[in-house]
């Protein structure tokens, strides 16, 4: 597990909505989680490059802009396997579009829909923390 000294878990929460990213970095800071946040694509691949070891959780919105989320799940694929995070959640407000591009991803991942319900989120990552 990618923990820091002080044994907490590591998040990284990808989101380009400002309140959303900290809301979200918020709560899993309660849960326990050292959690970072990134507005877009481009600056998570720099953290998820520069990180000392993987995340356990990676909460990406699949909206972001220019790049969207798929392009840097792309990424993370590409990334040998014990390097990638332990658990991926994708977020967007509507999934239909995103489906059939990250069925080609070949990855492990759990999606949720916008607005979040954030006890439903909180189930998935307790293992986690």
């Amino acid at each position: 597990m990618a923990q820091t000294s002080n044994s907490h878990p590591r998040a990284l929460v990808v989101e380009n909505d400002l309140a959303s990213r900290e809301l979200l970095a918020r709560v899993l800071r309660h849960k326990g989680f050292e959690a970072q946040t990134a507005i877009g694509a481009a600056q998570a691949a720099s953290l998820l490059l520069e990180a000392y070891g993987p995340y356990d959780l990676l909460l990406i919105d699949l909206n972001l802009e220019p790049v969207d989320g798929v392009e840097l799940l792309r990424h993370v694929a590409a990334l040998p396997a014990d390097h990638r995070p332990r658990k991926i959640i994708a977020i967007s407000e509507s999934l239909a579009p995103f489906y059939a591009r990250l069925a080609e991803l070949h990855l492990e991942l759990e999606t949720f829909q916008k607005p979040l319900h954030l006890p439903s989120l909180m189930k998935v990552i307790e293992g986690l923390s």
